[in-house]
């Protein structure tokens, strides 16, 4: 008798369950639509790289990292390209116009003064650009202690077909 109340209770909820997801504005797919996380090639690696870096990550790393929500991720170009096309919620800290005077207040203020724990993920355009790992040196050198890089950049990003945020229209 009981397992006949529990059984039923368990289908009404199963019920309304799919019933409310099918018909929600935030319905959520019973089959997801999910690539592959691994590009297969490990992370990019500049020639330019040396001993004491900040890591190197991959594509899959980066994407894992930004599906949890809780790394930042610093876009390192200047801005116009940064409003032309970058990853979604980073933040602008353009190595080439950085001040002199008084960078780790500028960097704090860039940073929202988060916690030198927090894990940063430096990136710029691709593989042609190194500013991610002048970026990340000095980031590392002011007491950063996860900064990590991702040098295959915003061109790796939207090649993997996952989302850009366009600011303003660019041409190509």
């Amino acid at each position: 008798m009981i397992f006949k109340q529990i059984l039923t209770v368990i289908v009404i909820s199963v019920i309304l369950a799919v019933g409310t997801n099918l018909v929600s504005p935030n319905r959520i797919d019973f089959i997801g639509k999910y690539r592959s996380l691994s590009s297969g090639d490990g992370p990019i690696v500049p020639p330019t790289a040396e001993k004491g870096d900040p890591p190197f990550i991959a594509i899959d790393v980066a994407e894992m990292e930004f599906s949890n929500y809780d790394a930042v991720f610093v876009d390192a170009r200047d801005p116009a390209e940064f409003e032309c096309g970058t990853i979604p919620g980073s933040i602008n800290i353009p190595f080439e116009y950085m001040p002199e005077d008084n960078l780790p207040a500028y960097i704090d203020s860039a940073l929202g003064g988060i916690a030198k724990d927090h894990q940063l993920i430096i990136f710029c355009s691709g593989e042609e650009c190194d500013l991610s790992l002048h970026l990340g040196r000095n980031l590392q050198l002011m007491g950063y202690s996860r900064v990590a890089v991702f040098f295959g950049g915003s061109r790796e990003w939207e090649k993997f077909g996952l989302d850009i945020e366009r600011r303003v229209p660019c041409g190509e």
